[in-house]
């Protein structure tokens, strides 16, 4: 069914996941630049992170997103509140945002990742995000080079109205990602997706 607005990925508020957002008016995605040629970012396997480079970790934006399960290879930009407690999500669905209220990716607690769906015209970022599986690997290219690689641990599906918020955002002692988009039916009176795909990750190596 032709939509004829950009549907938004989701928002928090008071860290609670409440619905769909609509944003009319907007005219598309925007282009993506990405990070040099794939192959060679993602041949630089992992190697054992040091306390050193955990330290780094700690304090380096993300700048690019690599999942190669389902092809996905994104410039990495930055969301936070709005006045009304609802997060920004990204006006284009070719590219995906960093939630940076939370934890940048690689450090200790929940780093949140969001892309869209898709829009009236067509798939967004995150329009395969379902189809991950346990094993499938996230990398994470930094602001200073430095490559960070993930390990989907589980991908789920929730209600709007069941989203358990602390389990995605909180901290849990772990380096996690997590990665949201709209998924389930869309519900065309509402103009709403009803649920949430959220993949999680958890860290397992880094390079530099």
């Amino acid at each position: 069914m032709k939509r004829n607005r950009l549907v938004a990925t989701t928002w928090v508020t008071s860290g609670v996941i409440v619905g769909m957002l609509i944003v009319s008016g907007v005219a598309g995605a925007k282009a993506a630049t990405f990070y040099g040629p794939a192959a060679e970012v993602l041949s630089r396997g992992p190697v054992v992170i040091t306390p050193t480079a955990l330290a780094k970790i700690s304090s380096t934006l993300p700048k690019v997103i690599y999942i190669p399960a389902i092809s996905v290879r994104s410039v990495v930009g930055a969301v936070g509140l709005q006045p009304d407690g609802q997060i920004v999500v990204p006006l284009g669905t070719g590219y995906v945002s960093w939630y940076d209220r939370g934890p940048k990716p690689g450090a200790v607690g929940s780093a949140v990742i969001i892309g869209h769906v898709d829009s009236y015209k067509g798939p967004g970022v995150f329009f395969n995000l379902k189809n991950l599986r346990a094993g499938n690997n996230i990398t994470v290219v930094l602001a200073n080079g430095e490559l960070l690689h993930f390990k989907v641990s589980e991908v789920a599906k929730y209600s709007k109205t069941n989203f358990p918020s602390q389990r995605v955002y909180g901290n849990h002692g772990t380096r996690s990602l997590q990665l949201i988009t709209c998924g389930g039916e869309f519900d065309h009176q509402t103009g709403h997706y009803e649920s949430n795909i959220v993949v999680y990750s958890t860290l397992v190596g880094a390079t530099n």
